[in-house]
């Protein structure tokens, strides 16, 4: 019975623990700078955390509404699907700020240090050319919304614009993060740092 609490072993003698750390370390390696958050990433993420605790108490009330009288409040689906939506985009900015996402290290990897951090930043400004062309298209699409009137095919009859202009603010949030993610790569090219940590 003592066997079982002995970490399990894994290629090269290394236990299951050190492995973790080590695939930790390799996810964090192509973030040089630490992760912080503007002042927009802030203000987004908080909206976020508001929308996600709004959502709880709808769905609670929705059940409870069901479950004690028999009935629905009919716009929880409605109301979802916008909360929904802005979650999704108003946590883009955050989440570039935050290195949330995962990075393909098929190619940097095989590369110096110099040529990653150019490699990274010739990523984040392509990344921020389409994110400002996407938030052009968002800018025009909402315009449009606003200026047509139109309005959801529902019993709240909610504008549309209203749930539109999320995606709008997550975008522009987001292309906001990615300026700081450039500056950043610049900073880091002109001081001659590498993309890789240095280890002790």
């Amino acid at each position: 019975m003592s066997e079982i609490g002995k970490p399990l072993p894994v290629a090269g003698g290394m236990n299951v623990a050190s492995a973790a750390c080590e695939l930790d370390a390799g996810h964090d390696a192509g973030h040089a700078a630490p992760a912080t958050e503007g002042m927009v990433e802030t203000l987004a993420r908080w909206v976020v955390h508001a929308v996600v605790i709004g959502l709880l108490a709808m769905m609670g009330v929705e059940m409870f509404v069901r479950a004690a009288l028999g009935m629905s409040m009919q716009i929880s689906n409605e109301v979802g699907g916008y909360a929904l939506v802005a979650i999704c985009f108003l946590s883009l900015a955050s989440g570039q700020s935050l290195h949330a996402y995962h990075r393909v290290q098929f190619v940097d990897r095989w590369l110096g240090g110099a040529a990653q951090a150019w490699l990274k930043l010739v990523f984040d400004a392509l990344s921020l050319l389409v994110a400002c062309v996407l938030l052009g298209e968002m800018v025009r699409f909402e315009m449009l919304t606003w200026q047509s009137g139109d309005v959801a095919a529902t019993s709240l009859m909610t504008p549309l614009w209203l749930p539109r202009a999320a995606m709008l603010l997550g975008v522009a949030g987001l292309a906001c993060a990615l300026v700081r993610t450039l500056a950043a790569d610049a900073r880091r090219i002109r001081g001659g740092q590498s993309v890789e940590p240095r280890r002790a």
